[in-house]
């Protein structure tokens, strides 16, 4: 093949199959210039787009008390969001947390909140934090991992929500007319840039979660990103990632929590 000869560009569908894999994509306005116009909260800037995280948007710090859930949940405008966790102890602590809002929203007859609600995990933020405990190790065998702990915490995370939801606990809620939470994958931040999170997005494609992009992560997603179904849940694999980070002294809940 001449080297002149111009490849095919992706289609530009990866919103749309992404929302045909079950994953609800979020536009995150939350790190956007004061300059740059923010859409209104409740207006979808796109048919494939079903949140708005605005600047300001509430989230819910971790380990609150459920009766601030509670409250949150009064807003009909924005979704209810906690964290963000960057562990699978951090989730489990919100979504502890979040349960016991729900029941006590049902004891007290408190209205369902009109969004689902959803546990925030940033994995630009884990694989920072992991990545400089690697470089102070130093060895090339450490460095070897970096950029690795992020979407291993994704896979474990997304493992510990499907076994939660089959819990008795779980069921009674659901059949009270409580809707699952989302996972909500955080792909960017100030320092990331949209191809990194457009990166991390193709990999998070998980049933029943959800997306967080920025408006410039958004475009080069739905532009060039490869989206060829739902991504695979690898526990064992995840696993054997964190194992070996641990064989160098860095555990994923004491770097980051």
């Amino acid at each position: 093949m001449s080297t002149l000869t111009q490849l095919p560009t992706r289609p530009a569908d990866a919103l749309r199959k992404a929302d045909e894999a079950g994953v609800a994509v979020w536009l995150d306005c939350r790190h956007s210039a004061p300059s740059e116009p923010v859409p209104q909260a409740g207006k979808r800037p796109d048919e494939y787009v079903h949140g708005l995280l605005a600047p300001g948007a509430p989230a819910v710090r971790l380990g609150a008390d459920p009766v601030e859930i509670v409250a949150a949940m009064a807003d009909r405008r924005n979704a209810v969001t906690v964290g963000p966790v960057h562990s699978v102890t951090g989730y489990r602590r919100a979504m502890d947390t979040m349960l016991t809002a729900l029941e006590t929203a049902v004891a007290e007859g408190a209205a369902r909140p009109a969004h689902p609600m959803a546990i925030e995990y940033s994995l630009p933020g884990v694989d920072a934090a992991v990545n400089a405990r690697l470089d102070l190790v130093g060895s090339w065998e450490a460095k070897a991992m970096r950029g690795r702990a992020g979407l291993a915490g994704a896979h474990l995370m997304y493992a510990a929500l499907q076994r939660d939801l089959a819990t008795d606990r779980w069921a009674r809620l659901l059949a009270g007319g409580a809707r699952a939470p989302y996972l909500l994958w955080s792909t960017g931040g100030p320092s990331v840039p949209a191809d990194r999170s457009v990166d991390y997005a193709e990999k998070c494609l998980f049933p029943g979660t959800a997306l967080a992009l920025s408006p410039a992560a958004l475009r080069e997603f739905d532009e060039r990103g490869l989206v060829t179904g739902p991504t695979a849940l690898d526990a064992a694999e995840a696993r054997r990632v964190v194992a070996t980070i641990a064989w160098f002294g860095v555990r994923l809940d004491a770097t980051v929590g």
